[in-house]
């Protein structure tokens, strides 16, 4: 006979009282199934980025706003991990959106911090080739109007297709009547009456394509000035319209970067609010 191998077996608990005797099983089973009143509700969190241990961002589950600080060991992009959710004492068990908190009562950062997501994120780009594009994308985030005023949703729904549809219609015509005048010079190469007035012709849709962006762009910091409680610092009285107008790009990059939370989601050129489709909104 082949050696007995030695039986296997499961360790079980079994509640006592003080003088030694066992408990009775009904009331063992009611004491498990009793839940603390006291007991701190959990909540599952997905992960908005690779973060670090110990990373804090705000988050929000039925209506309620928390701060989510990362466990040990860090996360990675996606990953789900519970915390702690004492609103969830009222029932609620679902799934909490990260989302990041807009600084009320002063600029996230400064009008010059335009390198400070990288000298090649798309809010840059947009706010050196295309401020109409971004001030589009900004206004979209704010649910104002492709005139920089508050709307209803249905208003406000196109507000950056019609700033990209404009910014193509002038950016294509300006290069036409950049070239147009070539075709009218005399015999001796000189230019013609026509060509004069085709140059000034450019010149002046120029002049009001950048009247219009000045104007938009005033009218959204000043949107945003009011809804954060942002006080002037400079240029009390016209500091949104001095800043439209001499430092146009850096401030609807700032306006971008206020108004999103590029720290946890990459910024895209051509979409409405210049973020993925999954980024929450955070104004």
């Amino acid at each position: 006979m082949g050696p007995r191998s030695e039986p296997k077996y499961a360790p079980v608990a079994v509640p006592v009282t003080e003088d030694g005797s066992a408990l009775d099983e009904t009331l063992v089973a009611s004491a498990v199934d009793t839940v603390s009143p006291d007991a701190t509700p959990y909540l599952e969190v997905v992960a908005p980025a690779t973060l670090p241990e110990g990373y804090t961002f705000e988050a929000e589950a039925n209506g309620h706003a928390f701060t989510v600080k990362v466990p040990v060991g860090g996360v990675e992009e996606g990953q789900r991990f519970s915390v702690p959710f004492p609103a969830g004492a009222n029932g609620y068990s679902g799934a909490a959106i990260p989302r990041a908190s807009v600084p009320v009562g002063h600029w996230k950062d400064g009008l010059c911090d335009c390198f400070r997501h990288g000298i090649i994120h798309p809010a840059l780009w947009n706010a050196w080739c295309c401020p109409l594009v971004l001030v589009g994308q900004v206004m979209h985030r704010l649910k104002l109007t492709w005139l920089g005023g508050e709307g209803s949703a249905a208003h406000t729904a196109a507000t950056f297709r019609i700033c990209l549809c404009i910014t193509i219609i002038y950016k294509a015509f300006d290069q036409v009547i950049k070239y147009l005048p070539l075709a009218f010079v005399d015999a001796y190469g000189r230019p013609t009456t026509e060509y004069v007035e085709i140059v000034y012709l450019r010149v002046l849709l120029s002049i009001l394509f950048f009247l219009f962006v000045m104007v938009l762009v005033c009218r959204t910091r000043r949107q945003i000035r009011d809804r954060y409680s942002i006080p002037e610092q400079q240029c009390r009285g016209s500091e949104d319209c001095c800043c439209a107008f001499w430092c146009t790009c850096c401030t609807v990059s700032q306006m971008a970067r206020h108004t999103a939370d590029y720290e946890t989601y990459a910024g895209l050129c051509c979409s409405e609010t210049g973020m993925p489709a999954h980024a929450p909104s955070i104004v």
